[in-house]
């Protein structure tokens, strides 16, 4: 690689690792933006022995849901950012008053029953409320929280997401180690159309040979319809079914965290955004390629299969119930 070709790479790289290193810099102002900036805003959460309630970051006023006052008169609050990391917010007033279900006519509605007790999350985000047993256990209580969110409490959050930043900075280098060579190919030697053309035809030919093999399996299964339904019913009761679907809902409830994060969202964006603009023109190409080849064929084969969209529908619907069996066999 020669020292010009080595000194461009660099520089590309460096203007890659610049752009990615500024994303919480770039997050906040893009959160502030008024258009769509409330797509970015973090929000805060509050929770009264574990029951969470979430509410945007610079709501004064959240109102928690009912819990009932254990026996022991025991509340644990929290009040934090809901982030990847534990993010406290602290000094936060807080007010908790027993309520009781009261019925008139057709309507019902909930009002005050009993003293309220007052009191101040700590700067760690918590308070550990011990009630008078006499008075409150087994009551409903509602638990008011008043928060205040500062710029520090703002900066904290941001600050958490240094490990994060770092870590996918880790991979992105890592990875362009690897794009280097792609690149150094690139600048050597221009573009062969004639070759790019060949390689759309045989991408395509790969996906109508694979498209092919999965209608083949469709008929196959149609020809044979208890077989997948006789695979299926044998884990239905099993334990392993029930491990796997238990699996799956962590794995779901770890997700719908990601996606309420925000910051680690943007961060995840931003990291494939950055991988994307390390790729050569080669090898977007060959990208563009093959996605356009795998459409093409879709669409041929919903023009030339009687009731093809349905055909292509049942494939998929196949394929997902297939790598189910897959998994718990």
């Amino acid at each position: 690689m020669s020292d010009k070709v080595t000194q461009l790479l660099d520089e590309k790289f460096d203007a890659i690792k610049t752009d990615f290193m500024g994303s919480i810099t770039e997050y906040k102002k893009q959160s502030e933006n008024w258009l769509y900036g409330w797509l970015l805003e973090m929000d805060q959460k509050v929770m009264v022995n574990g029951h969470e309630k979430s509410a945007d970051v610079d709501d004064s006023s959240i109102r928690a849901d009912l819990v009932n006052c254990p026996l022991d008169g025991k509340i644990t609050l929290v009040h934090c950012f809901e982030s990847e990391a534990y993010v406290p917010i602290g000094g936060t007033p807080f007010k908790i008053q027993p309520v009781k279900l009261v019925k008139s006519g057709q309507s019902k509605r909930y009002v005050d029953d009993g003293d309220p007790f007052e009191g101040t999350i700590g700067e760690d985000g918590t308070a550990i409320v011990q009630l008078d047993k006499n008075k409150y256990k087994g009551k409903l209580l509602r638990v008011y929280f008043y928060p205040d969110v500062t710029e520090s409490d703002i900066k904290a959050l941001l600050a958490s997401y240094d490990g994060t930043q770092q870590k996918l900075m880790d991979w992105l280098a890592a990875e362009w180690e690897e794009q280097k060579s792609e690149w150094d190919d690139y600048l050597r030697n221009p573009i062969d159309v004639g070759h790019e053309v060949e390689k759309f035809i045989e991408n395509m030919g790969i996906a109508l040979l694979t498209a092919w093999d999965e209608i083949s399996d469709l008929f196959n299964v149609l020809a044979h319809p208890t077989q997948l339904i006789e695979t299926l019913k044998r884990f239905v009761d099993s334990e392993k079914l029930a491990s796997v679907l238990e699996e799956t809902k962590k794995k779901a409830a770890e997700m719908l965290n990601l996606l309420k994060d925000e910051a680690r969202c943007f961060l995840l964006v931003k990291a494939a955004y950055c991988w994307l603009r390390m790729l050569s023109p080669v090898q977007i190409m060959n990208i563009v390629s093959m996605c356009l080849a795998s459409l093409l064929v879709e669409v041929l084969m919903m023009m030339i299969i009687p009731g093809g969209k349905a055909v292509m529908k049942t494939i998929e619907q196949l394929r997902n119930a297939g790598s189910f069996a897959g998994a718990v066999s």
